[in-house]
C-alpha cells in the first residue's frame, strides 16, 4: 500500500507539469492513472535489468514519487501546499454553508465510491476458508485466470520481454502494464488478491473522478456533470423488458426475481442484447480498460481546455500535456491509444493549430514508438483477420435498427434529440457539435468494418462515442428537469429508461449472488507445490483449458485458452491437437514433447477430461508434485 501510495503522489505531482488550474482532489484522481504507469514502466526496466523483486519495487516508487519534484523544484513545493490550503478553505466554507449543489455532489460521490467498490471486490476473491480462485461477474471467467497467467508470469517467471503467457514462444501483444503493476506489488509481498484488489479500488476511485471532472468541464453544468458519468457507468439498452418473461409469480415474482437474478440484461450469449453494460463487460474482466480510461479522459479534458481557451499559449501548453499522456499508452491500453491518436488527428483537424496539433501529437507518437515496437518485435499476429467490411456490428441477421433499439434503447433518439434542439438555444453548441463529430466515427467506422478478430471486440472502438454521448444527453436532461413539471418527469423518465437494464446487471453482480469458481483451493495449493519444484523457465503442458491451474504458477505453457489466442489475432498451429496426442499416448508423443521443449506435465480434472486421456501416456514419469487429485510429472 505504501509503495502505490508513492506511485500515486509521484504521478499527482506530475500534475503539475500538466496542468496549471486543476484543484487538488482531480490531481489526486490524475495521479492515479499517471502514477500507476510511471510506476509499471520504471518497474518494466528495473525488473528486465535486475529481475523483480522487493528491492527494485521500491526503487521503481522512489523514482516515480521523486522524478517530478525534481523537475518542478521550488515550484513542486510551493504549489501543493498552496492546493492544500485552497481546498481546506473550500471544504471548510462548503461545510458551514452546504449549497443543494454541494450535498447532490458529495451524496454522488458516497454513492458512486460504494458502488465501484462493491462492484470491483467482486472481480477476484478467495474461498471463505481461504485459497482458491473465484469471481463475482460472469464475463470475468475468462478474463481473470489470463490475467493472473500475466501477472504471475512476471513476478514468478521472469518474464521480461514479455512472452505470452498461453502460446510459449510468441511474444505478448496484449498491453500489460496494468498486470506488471499487480506483479510488482506481489513482490513487494502482496497475495495476488490483495495487489488486484487495491490496484482496482483506486483506479474505480479515480475514474468516478475524472468521468464527474471531464462531464463538467465539457457541459458547465453541475447537474449534467453528475448525470453524465450514471448515464455512463449504467449503460445498457431495453433488455428490463425480459423481466416480464423471466418473473414466476409461484416463486416470489418480480421481489423474488430481483433477489436472485437469473441472468443479465444488457448482454446475452445467444442475442439480440450484445451491447452490455461496462462495467461488467470492460471494467471488472478487461483490466486494461479500467486503466485506459482514466487516461483517456485526462486527455480528453486536456482537449475541451485547449479548444475553448483563448490563451493559445496556455491552449499550446495543454496539448502538449495531451500529447505526453497519450504517448504513455500503448503498454496500459492500446485501444486507448489507437482513438486517442485518431481523435486527436480529427480534432486538428477541426480546430486548427498547427503548432499545437503537430507538437501534441508529434510527442505522442515519439513516446509511444517504443512501446509499440515491444509489442510489435516478433508477434505471431496475423493483420488479415483484423480488417473487413461487416456492417451491423454483432447484430447476427438482426435489422439495423431493430437491433440497436434492443441494445441501446432510447440512447440514440435522446442523442439526436439533444443535437437537434433548437428550442430557444440549442442543447448542443457549435463549438461541443465540433469537439463530438470525431467522436461519432468511433461509433459509425465500427458498425462498417470489423476492427478485431471477434466482431464484439468492435465495442472497445464504440465506447469512446458512448463515453461523449453520454455527456450531451446529460445536458438534454438537465434541460428538461429545468423546463417545468411535464418536461421534469420526462426527464426523470427517460433516465430511468436509460439506466434500468444496466442497474439491473450492476445490482446482480453488487449483490453478491454470484459465486463461480475459477480455480479450486485444491488448485491454488498445487500451484505453489509446482511454482516450487520447477525452476524459472520450465515449460509445463497441460490441458487447454481456460482456468488451468498452471497460470498461477509463472511458468511457461505450450498452449492454453484458444479463445483468448483467436481474438488476440494469434496463430497456434496444431498446438491443440498435438496436446491431446500427447496425453493420448499416441506414437509420436516424445517427438511432440521434444518439439515443444515440454519439461513437466500436469495430470488433474482438466486433463482427465479431454476425450483422448489416457494414463498410459504419463507411465514411466516420474512423480514431482502430488497433491489431492493432481500430479506433476518431469519429462526431462
Amino acid at each position: 500500500m505504501v509503495l502505490l501510495a508513492a506511485a500515486i503522489l509521484g504521478g499527482t505531482a506530475a500534475t503539475y507539469l500538466l496542468d496549471d488550474d486543476a484543484i487538488l482532489p482531480a490531481r489526486l484522481c490524475m495521479g492515479v492513472p499517471l502514477g500507476i504507469v510511471g510506476f509499471g514502466l520504471v518497474g518494466y526496466v528495473l525488473g528486465w535489468l535486475f529481475g523483480l523483486s522487493a528491492g527494485t519495487v521500491i526503487a521503481s516508487a522512489a523514482i516515480v514519487l521523486a522524478g517530478p519534484l525534481v523537475i518542478l523544484g521550488k515550484k513542486g513545493r510551493r504549489a501543493p501546499q498552496e492546493d492544500v490550503a485552497r481546498t481546506r478553505a473550500e471544504a471548510t466554507r462548503a461545510l458551514r454553508s452546504p449549497t443543494r449543489a454541494t450535498v447532490a455532489t458529495v451524496l454522488f460521490y458516497a454513492f458512486m465510491l460504494f458502488l465501484m467498490t462493491r462492484l470491483l471486490d467482486r472481480a477476484f476473491f478467495e474461498a471463505p476458508e481461504g485459497g482458491g480462485v473465484f469471481t463475482g461477474v460472469d464475463h470475468n471467467l475468462g478474463d481473470l485466470p489470463f490475467h493472473l497467467a500475466i501477472a504471475t508470469s512476471f513476478v514468478y517467471g521472469h518474464n521480461f520481454p514479455p512472452e505470452h503467457p498461453e502460446l510459449a514462444g510468441t511474444r505478448l501483444t496484449y498491453p500489460f502494464l496494468v498486470d506488471l503493476v499487480a506483479a510488482m506489488l506481489m513482490a513487494a509481498g502482496a497475495s495476488a488478491r490483495r495487489a488486484f484488489r487495491l490496484e482496482n479500488l483506486v483506479l474505480g476511485g479515480a475514474l468516478v473522478g475524472l468521468l464527474h471532472r471531464f462531464a463538467l468541464r465539457v457541459t458547465r453544468d453541475r447537474l449534467a456533470a453528475l448525470l453524465a458519468p450514471l448515464l455512463m457507468i449504467a449503460s445498457g439498452g431495453v433488455g428490463f423488458l425480459w423481466l416480464a418473461r423471466d418473473v414466476d409469480p409461484a416463486v416470489d415474482g418480480l421481489v423474488g426475481l430481483l433477489r436472485r437474478p437469473t441472468h443479465d440484461y444488457t448482454i446475452l450469449p445467444a442475442g439480440p442484447l450484445r451491447w452490455g453494460n461496462i462495467v461488467i463487460t470492460m471494467l471488472i474482466p478487461q483490466r486494461s480498460f479500467l486503466l485506459g480510461l482514466p487516461l483517456f479522459l485526462i486527455v480528453a479534458t486536456l482537449w475541451w481546455q485547449a479548444v475553448t481557451d483563448e490563451d493559445r499559449t496556455r491552449a499550446r501548453r495543454r496539448l502538449l500535456a495531451a500529447g505526453a499522456v497519450t504517448g504513455i499508452m500503448p503498454l496500459a491500453h492500446a485501444h486507448a491509444f489507437t482513438i486517442a491518436m485518431a481523435v486527436g488527428l480529427a480534432l486538428a483537424v477541426l480546430f486548427p493549430d498547427r503548432r499545437g496539433w503537430l507538437r501534441s501529437l508529434g510527442l505522442a507518437a515519439l513516446m509511444a514508438i517504443p512501446q509499440v515496437l515491444l509489442l510489435a518485435s516478433g508477434s505471431s499476429m496475423q493483420s488479415r483477420r483484423f480488417l473487413e467490411w461487416h456492417v451491423g456490428w454483432d447484430r447476427a441477421g438482426l435489422g439495423l435498427l431493430h437491433f440497436w433499439w434492443l441494445n441501446l434503447g432510447l440512447f440514440i433518439p435522446a442523442l439526436l434529440l439533444a443535437l437537434l434542439w433548437r428550442g430557444g438555444r440549442p442543447v448542443v453548441d457549435k463549438t461541443l457539435l465540433r469537439f463530438y463529430l470525431p467522436f461519432a466515427l468511433c461509433f459509425l467506422v465500427p458498425n462498417l468494418v470489423r476492427l478485431s478478430p471477434w466482431i464484439w471486440d468492435n465495442i472497445k472502438f464504440m465506447i469512446w462515442w458512448h463515453l461523449v454521448s453520454s455527456l450531451l444527453i446529460a445536458l438534454l436532461l438537465a434541460r428538461l428537469w429545468r423546463s417545468g413539471f411535464k418536461a421534469r418527469a420526462a426527464a426523470a423518465a427517460l433516465f430511468v429508461l436509460l439506466t434500468l437494464s444496466g442497474a439491473l446487471d450492476l445490482w446482480r453482480a453488487a449483490s453478491d449472488k454470484i459465486v463461480l469458481q475459477i480455480v479450486p483451493p485444491e488448485g491454488t495449493a498445487f500451484a505453489d507445490d509446482v511454482r516450487g519444484a520447477t525452476p524459472v523457465g520450465a515449460t509445463v503442458l497441460h490441458a487447454p483449458a481456460y482456468n488451468s491451474e498452471v497460470y498461477l504458477t509463472g511458468r511457461r505453457t505450450v498452449v492454453g485458452y484458444l479463445g483468448h489466442i483467436w481474438s488476440q489475432g494469434l496463430d497456434a498451429g496444431s498446438r491443440d491437437e498435438d496436446v491431446k496426442k500427447i496425453y493420448a499416448g499416441s506414437p509420436d508423443a516424445a517427438e511432440l514433447r521434444d518439439r515443444y521443449g515440454v519439461d513437466f506435465m500436469v495430470e488433474g480434472p482438466h486433463e482427465r477430461a479431454m476425450d483422448a486421456f489416457d494414463d498410459l501416456a504419463l507411465r514411466g514419469l516420474p512423480v514431482v508434485v502430488q497433491r489431492g487429485t493432481y500430479r506433476l510429472y518431469r519429462v526431462r
